[in-house]
């Protein structure tokens, strides 16, 4: 099964360490993950993404890329005909471009898709099995931080993107064995 993981940020990057121990302890098998993005790690990243500071000015793809060797890395911005390429998209982005795009491939080519998000101390999972799934879109195509952006400029965090990576993860473990997505997620911690 080829898995596109789009996101190597907040909740990508800590998805991926979780995925690559998983797949070295041989508890996901026939999975092959790519994951894709095409950002540059820069000093904000620090506070609450999966990189140091020796990281910082590399792509995040090539960063992961040198701790991570059960998963492949790609430094692109993929669009809907990428999509069609996987048998499951894991959309771990802060884009809601490609929301609307994995959707469309749901509707047009019925590859499933997993959406994990974070803002803050909410989280949230949908999947192309949640009712309503285009509800939860926004019209709004711009990017949003899995961080409140008022916390960062004050160098605080939220631990929502850690959180919903492990979740992503075991959700990603479910799958591996049943093929079958939950409906949805959703929390306020």
């Amino acid at each position: 099964m080829n898995v596109i993981g789009i996101g190597n940020g907040g909740i990508g990057g800590y998805t991926v360490h979780h995925l690559d121990r998983l797949i070295e302890l041989k508890q996901i098998k026939n999975m092959n993950f790519t994951f894709y993005d095409d950002d540059k790690v820069e000093l904000k990243n620090i506070l609450y993404q999966n990189f140091t500071t020796k990281d910082i000015d590399s792509y995040k793809s090539d960063a992961l890329s040198y701790r991570y060797f059960n998963i492949n890395f790609n430094i692109k911005r993929l669009d809907y005909n990428d999509l069609k390429q996987c048998d499951l998209v894991i959309l771990c982005a802060d884009n809601n471009k490609i929301r609307h795009e994995a959707y469309r491939n749901w509707i047009d080519n019925r590859i499933p898709f997993i959406d994990s998000r974070a803002n803050g101390r909410a989280i949230g999972i949908f999947s192309s099995d949640t009712k309503n799934y285009e509800q939860t879109l926004s019209s709004d195509t711009k990017s949003s931080s899995c961080q409140n952006p008022f916390q960062i400029e004050r160098k605080e965090i939220e631990y929502g993107n850690v959180v919903i990576a492990s979740i992503l993860a075991q959700i990603i473990l479910n799958y591996s064995r049943s093929n079958k997505l939950p409906v949805d997620l959703q929390l306020m911690l």
